[in-house]
């Protein structure tokens, strides 16, 4: 499988073999809809796909982002912050805090339990507009919806730690 080093993340086709020339034309936004891995090793991994809209404007759908290593307070924040910068444009997060097929295929795993941690982390970065939405069966945060929609899902999840 074809990899690309490209703005200090190694990137890779996550469904399908991908060659360098279609991974850097996909990256650069202008190649077909394709999911793609990044990594920094030690430091974060995670999937997303890049595509353009009807204006040329360039958007972020992140579908999973695992920060590693022992020191990991802001790093979450820095690699959106990062995939914003290279990609110039907005993010949008997908089912956050779920496992992905490939996963579930390469461990065995069947069921996901929300992640409290994961949820109010992805709160927090759509209230600081670092991501304009998350949709998924965690929560539906968008544009249109209020502070105090977003104080309700916020409780949400405290609410289940108390049970």
């Amino acid at each position: 499988m074809a990899e690309v080093c490209w703005k200090d993340i190694i990137w890779t086709g996550a469904d399908k073999e991908l060659g360098i020339k279609e991974l850097l034309t996909i990256l650069k936004g202008y190649g077909p809809l394709e999911v793609l891995h990044f990594e920094n090793p030690s430091k974060y991994k995670g999937e997303l796909s890049v595509w353009l809209d009807e204006q040329g404007l360039k958007h972020i759908s992140l579908f999973h982002l695992e920060v590693l290593g022992e020191k990991r307070k802001g790093l979450g924040r820095e690699i959106i912050q990062c995939l914003r910068k290279i990609f110039g444009g907005d993010v949008y997060v997908q089912d956050p805090g779920e496992i992905t097929v490939a996963q579930a295929m390469a461990g065995g795993i069947h069921v996901r339990e929300p992640n409290r941690e994961s949820a109010l982390f992805w709160i927090k970065m759509f209230e600081e507009k670092l991501i304009q939405s998350v949709e998924g069966d965690l929560m539906d945060l968008d544009e249109n919806t209020s502070p105090d929609e977003v104080e309700i899902v916020k409780r949400n999840f405290f609410d289940d730690t108390d049970e």
